[in-house]
């Protein structure tokens, strides 16, 4: 069996600073963590500087991480410049995230109504438009400005960011926790706990009153502390006596024999707190457990489509217009795209039949290569015809649009080697829509495909908040 597994971006994304404080210039560096084990570092630098005439910020953070995952060495480094006006509200930012020798980049450039994109995410270049909500208040990445004067236990502020992961507006709300004495090594610091919540998850933060950072719980069991630089840069090495990747897979009360044959299951998960991964369809239920926060409960049944059941092709384009849609990762309207899924499916008016032809050119002609942890476009995939199950997801979903077959990524769990992963498959419309994993050698996909996130590419970095939270409890399987 290919390897299954979904990598996620390991970035920090926006941490709670009182930048007024700082002497600017300022530099700051922490060491990263998971468990015991040092995996990275990161570096955040402010300086004074002049954008297109604009006097401001320049805000600059490296992050450096290595990691194990599922047997292979995978290195991620991700660069953030954020410009700013001389109230830390961004007018620029650039983004850009570096693994197995494949980069992705995001431009973003901030108007009054809207955030320019500009997205290389490796052999094209796309752009988006992402409009800013109605009286969003926009913070630069990685910042926030909290007003001078008194720390206030409990206060929260509502705000607004720029995700380059997600290309989208997101919230984030800031909440004041608690001042606590902290103690790293033989240093005790005074600090205040702030919580950061976002969509992607909440982190801890322990700053000191002038803003300085000392601690930082983040997602996925990640830690960073404030170190040197000399320190923050030393003893980086692979985490191989600790795989990320079985790290924070979700274990269960008992196995599940032959998962690839299961036709149905009941599982009830703990940790599910995101209301948006109750995903009901004709495939999977989600329900909440009463009187228990967190914890749903979810039954999958599969079942064998009829071919002739099928939908015949063309597909009316208005119908499904945001399914057949060409996006930064799904850009299924480049002409090599377009060629191979042509090549591919040939004359074929049954769009199930189709759907089966393009997820067995994806297993037969990709190579499993798991030392790259960024998100690609389906043209560079295609190029490249290597990667993890989230390049397969964005290949087949990319030839199936290009064909005109509504297509959409699932993300979620898969239950393999004693455990449940995190994975990624696709959902084409033929009729109804049906699960199709090109990773697997058969078009049946199994009940323990439990999806938590669906639509674009992007949703997968929904399931960051849940990655090594869950907790599952098998109730039964046939």
């Amino acid at each position: 069996m290919r390897r299954l597994r979904l990598v996620f971006t390991l970035m920090l994304i926006p941490l709670a600073l009182r930048v007024y404080a700082y002497q600017v210039p300022y530099e700051s560096w922490m060491g990263s963590f998971v468990g015991d084990k040092k995996i990275g570092y990161l570096s955040y630098k402010i300086d004074k500087a002049e954008f297109e005439g604009v006097q401001g910020y320049r805000i600059a953070s490296v992050l450096n991480n290595r990691l194990t995952i599922l047997g292979a060495d995978l290195t991620q480094l991700v660069t953030t410049v954020v410009y700013t006006d001389s109230s830390y509200a961004p007018i620029r930012e650039d983004f850009t995230v570096s693994s197995g020798g494949k980069t992705t980049t995001v431009r973003a450039t901030f108007k009054k109504d809207s955030v320019d994109c500009v997205i290389s995410a490796g052999s094209g270049v796309s752009n988006k438009t992402v409009p800013i909500p109605n009286g969003a208040s926009l913070v630069g990445d990685a910042m926030f400005v909290m007003p001078d004067g008194p720390v206030e236990i409990g206060k929260e502020y509502n705000l607004h960011y720029f995700n380059p992961l997600t290309l989208a507006i997101e919230d984030l709300k800031v909440r004041i926790e608690r001042e606590e004495k902290l103690t790293i090594g033989d240093q005790t610091y005074q600090t205040v706990v702030l919580a950061n919540i976002t969509p992607m998850g909440q982190m801890t933060i322990w700053q000191e009153r002038n803003g300085d950072m000392v601690q930082v719980e983040a997602m996925m069991g990640i830690r960073m502390i404030r170190q040197t630089e000399k320190e923050a840069i030393s003893g980086l090495e692979s985490a191989n006596s600790q795989d990320f990747g079985v790290l924070t897979s979700v274990k269960t009360d008992r196995d599940i024999h032959s998962p690839r044959n299961v036709k149905s299951l009941d599982i009830v998960f703990k940790g599910v707190d995101d209301p948006k991964m109750l995903i009901t369809d004709s495939r999977q239920s989600a329900e909440k457990v009463k009187g228990q926060p967190g914890v749903v409960h979810y039954a999958i049944k599969t079942s064998s489509f009829d071919s002739d059941k099928s939908i015949k092709l063309p597909v009316d384009p208005k119908q499904f217009e945001e399914y057949l849609a060409s996006t930064p990762y799904l850009d299924c309207d480049l002409a090599d795209v377009k060629s191979k899924a042509k090549e591919i499916v040939g004359d074929e008016a049954n769009a199930y039949v189709a759907c089966t032809k393009i997820r067995k050119w994806v297993f037969e002609n990709m190579t499993v290569r798991g030392d790259i942890g960024i998100t690609r476009s389906a043209s560079d995939v295609l190029k490249s015809k290597v990667g993890v199950c989230r390049d397969y997801g964005i290949l087949t979903a990319a030839l199936a649009r290009a064909a005109g077959i509504p297509a959409k990524i699932a993300a979620g769990l898969l239950y393999t080697n004693g455990g449940f992963y995190y994975h990624v498959w696709v959902e084409c419309y033929v009729g109804e829509w049906v699960p199709f994993d090109a990773t697997l050698n058969t078009d049946f996909v199994d009940a323990t495909h439990i999806k938590l996130a669906e639509g674009d590419a992007t949703s997968m970095f929904g399931l960051a908040s849940v990655i090594g939270n869950l907790k599952a409890e098998i109730k039964d399987y046939k």
